[in-house]
């Protein structure tokens, strides 16, 4: 069984790969478009492509790359910490470093153990008394924890509920926006108190319908969903929010080697204020 999964895996590898070149080409793209509208060329690309493919939800995307996931989200390498910023962070510390003295409480959705955490406090004011509360999976949140204890961070927390974003004054949704089915202004609407800064970054959006695709790094394999920025946006302003500011994470790109017309050339940040 293992044997077949391999095959098929380097299989799939390797039609992404053309797929790709191709889809590099105008007339390449034409042409892999053209195929995917007719029945019976998006059903064959379909079989060719495998996880590589994309998907009408996020749930078939995670189906299909299951065997293939190399561990998925529970890939250790996730462990990797590194106090050095990215680019697209540069842009978020412009907008959190005025603010940050008046933010008491902080909620990391789909923090790790602590990543953000370790990098940020070394390029901002973080206050003494300040408390950052990172959500994600429970081996993550216990890793965490212990890690925080060994290194006497008090500022540090971790927890599996994610109700605790209610009444925060900064939510922090970095690097996982697409990881979560339920968008995030649906999410928002239904707390009781609602953050009073929120900050996305490193997040694929889409211009066109939205659909979900599988992140393909070789060494660990994810679904993912593209929500519409559009939409995405009007959602937030509809919550009472404006968006302070919008920039890209040029660090990071997403190729859809079927529909390459749709891939994103660089993730996106926003920063929200609830008016």
């Amino acid at each position: 069984m293992e044997a077949k999964i391999s095959l098929r895996d380097t299989q799939i590898v390797w039609a992404a790969k053309i797929f790709r070149l191709l889809g590099m080409l105008a007339s390449g793209r034409r042409l892999i478009e053209g195929i995917e509208r007719t029945g019976f060329g998006a059903t064959m690309c379909g079989w060719i492509l495998g996880y590589r493919r994309s998907f009408r939800t996020l749930d078939e995307a995670e189906k299909a790359v299951r065997p293939y996931a190399k561990g998925g989200h529970e890939n250790p390498v996730r462990l990797e910490l590194s106090r050095v910023a990215k680019p697209s962070d540069y842009a978020a510390f412009y907008y959190l470093r005025d603010r940050m003295p008046g933010i008491k409480t902080i909620f990391d959705m789909g923090g790790s153990v602590g990543n953000l955490y370790y990098c940020y406090r070394d390029y901002l004011p973080l206050d003494a008394d300040a408390i950052w509360t990172v959500h994600d999976l429970p081996e993550y949140v216990q890793m965490g924890r212990e890690m925080a204890s060994e290194k006497g961070e008090r500022n540090l927390q971790f927890t599996h509920d994610l109700q605790r974003v209610d009444g925060v004054d900064l939510l922090i949704v970095s690097g996982s926006l697409h990881y979560f089915d339920e968008p995030l202004p649906a999410f928002i609407e239904k707390l009781k108190q609602r953050p009073r800064y929120i900050l996305i970054n490193r997040t694929p959006l889409t211009d066109g319908p939205e659909f979900a695709v599988v992140q393909d790094a070789g060494y660990i394999r994810v679904a993912c969903k593209l929500y519409n920025r559009s939409k995405l946006i009007d959602d937030f302003r509809r919550l009472g929010y404006g968006v302070g500011g919008e920039w890209q994470a040029a660090e990071l790109g997403l190729t859809v080697v079927d529909r390459p017309s749709s891939s994103v050339g660089a993730y996106t940040g926003l920063w929200l204020e609830r008016q």
